[in-house]
């Protein structure tokens, strides 16, 4: 048996937690965008996992399948994390994402990061082509901003929210990190739904989501303040 602590902030549900035992118990998401741990990130990271691509198959097994599903990643990583997709959801687009190493200008990389979508196309609109183009860089300024070691540019998950989400949809991240998805979830207007295992970067996700919440509610009404509970798992 596990705790789990919950952080209701607005339109968004974070879990402190192992995402593999919080799926199980939550409702079917329209879309899963997630940029999963990769083997080459700290090792701090991995919590004991030393093939990321299972953990990835693992959480993918929890979860209710949602209409859609985004996964991030190079496009030279282990071939093994689309192979934890594809047997539960069909492929039917790649989008090809601009990756930029801070304080290099015009070095090239070995490979690009990719955006593999599988399930449902949204039924219009430049989501449905393949490689529809280029993307905002994906790497922000400094490799740990936002305090976390794999940070992503804001800018670069806008665009992915606006591509891959439609008004309304629930988004969710089973490995939220320091909450770059749900900031964009909750800038476009979607609800949002994270997941991240360890405290430092759980608390980092908070505090950006909260902070994006009020700015929104700037235009609309008073946030309510973040609820806080803890969560049993047998």
């Amino acid at each position: 048996m596990t705790m789990s602590e919950k952080v209701q902030i607005g339109d968004a549900t974070l879990f402190l937690g192992d995402c593999r035992e919080v799926l199980e118990t939550l409702p079917r998401a329209d879309v899963v965008i997630t940029d999963p741990v990769w083997p080459n990130v700290p090792a701090g990271l991995l919590q004991g996992h030393d093939r990321p691509y299972e953990l990835l198959e693992e959480a993918i097994g929890a979860m209710r399948l949602p209409k859609r599903m985004v996964i991030v990643m190079r496009s030279d990583s282990d071939p093994r994390f689309l192979t934890a997709v594809t047997p539960l959801m069909p492929f039917f687009v790649a989008q090809i994402l601009q990756y930029v190493m801070p304080g290099y200008i015009g070095r090239k990389l070995g490979g690009n990061e990719i955006a593999y979508g599988f399930g449902e196309p949204i039924a219009s609109g430049p989501g449905c082509h393949l490689i529809p183009g280029m993307s905002p860089k994906v790497q922000p300024r400094g490799r740990k901003a936002n305090g976390h070691p794999c940070s992503r540019a804001l800018e670069h998950f806008d665009w992915l929210m606006r591509f891959w989400s439609e008004d309304g949809d629930m988004v969710l991240d089973p490995f939220m990190g320091s909450g770059t998805t749900g900031v964009a979830a909750i800038r476009a207007g979607r609800k949002f739904t994270g997941i991240e295992i360890e405290p430092k970067y759980f608390e980092i996700a908070c505090r950006r989501i909260e902070d994006a919440q009020r700015q929104e509610s700037l235009f609309t009404s008073t946030p309510k303040r973040a609820e806080q509970s803890a969560i049993d798992f047998a």
